[in-house]
């Protein structure tokens, strides 16, 4: 039981931090290596969209799409006005003018806490 109430201490403190420090600011992805530079658009001028991770807290909703951090309503950096419509626990949803992606985290990689 104690360990229970240590660990739900620790999740509670860190989503605070978190909290405070990312009010209206970027999030970068702390498993990014230093000087990492995400790709852009592919040659052929195609938008390709690579969903690394999706974070998911009582507090926030996050999805790192080809190295980025962003919320609900963010635009993805490099790619026009494509904006993160929807963060779910397995997907997430971009949107630009009429058109809408959906980018799916590969079952492989799930873990649920």
């Amino acid at each position: 039981m104690s360990k229970f109430i240590a660990s739900l201490v620790c999740m509670l403190f860190s989503t605070s931090l978190l909290a405070t420090e990312t009010n209206g600011l970027d999030v970068r992805d702390p498993t990014t290596p230093l000087g990492h530079v995400a790709a852009n658009a592919s040659a052929s001028g195609a938008q390709q969209f690579v969903l690394n991770s999706i974070l998911i807290s009582l507090q926030r909703k996050l999805a790192i799409i080809n190295g980025s951090t962003l919320r609900e309503g963010q635009t993805v950096p490099g790619a026009g006005n494509v904006k993160v419509q929807r963060i779910s626990a397995q997907a997430v949803v971009l949107q630009q003018a009429d058109q809408t992606w959906v980018l799916r985290l590969s079952p492989s990689i799930m873990k649920r806490h």
